[in-house]
């Protein structure tokens, strides 16, 4: 077999795992999955599985870093599709959102907030650490420095932290507070989102 068949081949195998656990971590729970489950699903035997991937955890991080590279292609064509930068933030903002609702359980994952496997090892995470969100982010943050719009004093290297810490926050918050916010502010939750995005975006700013 040819290098470039081969590639092609243990390429496509290594999809049919991901597609497999990936339909498997949604209906059942990634803690209720097995390894087990993923090569009958995937048809596979149990060691071919282990040819592509170490553990279920690893199947997992390889699942969350692809969303890494499709949400920070995401937010790099909305922000490059924006010259204002405030527009662009709001756009970078509102892909956050629509990502979150779309994947709740990864994104808890990218933010820290959750290990959805079994491991005790540190769950894999976009708010530390080198990839292609924070580079993003980094270069957004770099921007608005030099065009003078952002704090001049900020350091953008743990700035990359405290900017996705913040807007992760406001969205958990949005979502899992939804009827108090009703309720006690009389404020939807898109309401509540942009208030909050705006006074988070107001305290970068320059003065």
């Amino acid at each position: 077999m040819g290098a470039r068949k081969k590639e092609a081949l243990e390429q496509f195998n290594r999809n049919n795992i991901l597609s497999a656990a990936k339909e498997l971590f949604e209906t059942k729970g990634v803690e209720n999955t097995t390894v087990d489950d993923i090569a009958k699903l995937a048809d596979y035997s149990k060691s071919t599985i282990y040819v592509y991937f170490k553990s279920k955890e690893d199947i997992y991080n390889s699942i969350v870093r692809d969303y890494i590279s499709v949400l920070a292609n995401e937010i790099e064509v909305s922000i490059e599709s924006e010259k204002d930068f405030e527009d662009g933030y709001y756009k970078m903002c509102d892909c956050l959102v629509s990502f979150e609702e779309k994947y709740p359980k990864y994104y808890s994952t990218l933010m820290g907030e959750e290990n959805s496997t079994n491991s005790r090892k540190k769950p894999m995470a976009l708010a530390t650490g080198d990839n292609e969100l924070n580079d993003v982010l980094r270069r957004f943050l770099t921007k608005g420095v030099n065009e003078k719009i952002l704090r001049t004093d900020m350091d953008i290297q743990p700035a990359v932290l405290y900017v996705w810490s913040a807007i992760s926050g406001i969205i958990q918050v949005a979502e899992r507070k939804r009827d108090s916010i009703d309720q006690n502010f009389k404020m939807t939750k898109e309401e509540y989102l942009r208030y909050s995005f705006r006074t988070f975006y107001d305290s970068l700013i320059r003065r």
